[in-house]
C-alpha cells in the first residue's frame, strides 16, 4: 500500500453518497447549497513519520462535515443529523480500511461537542464535523 490521500478522500465520499438523506456529497467544499442535507471531505494535516528501515507510515486526517439547511426547522435538522451520523459512524466500522485504501482509521467527532450554526450563502445551516484520521504506510529505498 502506497500513500494515496485523494483514494481515501473519495472513499469517505463514495461512503457519504450512499447514505440515506444525503443529497449530495463532495470532495471539496461545499456541495449543492439547494439539497436539504449535504455532506464533504477535504483534507487536513499529514504526519508522516520513519516507522522502520524502509518502512515509513503517515497519518491523514480527513475533515468531514455534514451540511442541514434549516428552513427554520432545528428540530428536524437534529433529528436528521443523528440519524445520519450514526449510519456514517457504523459504516466506517464496518470497514476500517476504506477498501483497502487504508491500513485503519479512527475517528474523533470532538469537534461537533458545540453545535454550529452558520449562515451560507443567504440560508442558514446546522454544521457537524468528524475528523477522519487515515493510516497508510509507504517504503523508502534503505543507502548504506
Amino acid at each position: 500500500m502506497a500513500y494515496n490521500t485523494a483514494a481515501a478522500a473519495n472513499k469517505l465520499v463514495t461512503l457519504l453518497s450512499g447514505l440515506s438523506g444525503v443529497g449530495e456529497a463532495a470532495l471539496g467544499m461545499p456541495p449543492n447549497l439547494a439539497v436539504r442535507l449535504g455532506a464533504y471531505v477535504t483534507m487536513g494535516s499529514q504526519r508522516p513519520n520513519r516507522k522502520v528501515a524502509g518502512i515509513t507510515q503517515r497519518e491523514t486526517r480527513l475533515f468531514v462535515k455534514f451540511l442541514y439547511r434549516l428552513d427554520k426547522d432545528e428540530r428536524t435538522a437534529e433529528s436528521t443529523l443523528m440519524s445520519v451520523v450514526d449510519a456514517f459512524l457504523v459504516a466506517l466500522q464496518a470497514d476500517l480500511t476504506l477498501d483497502g485504501t487504508v491500513a485503519s482509521l479512527d475517528v474523533d467527532t470532538a469537534l461537533a461537542d458545540e453545535p454550529d450554526y452558520q449562515a451560507v450563502a443567504g440560508k442558514e445551516f446546522r454544521e457537524y464535523p468528524i475528523l477522519v484520521t487515515v493510516t497508510q504506510y509507504g517504503t523508502y529505498e534503505v543507502n548504506p
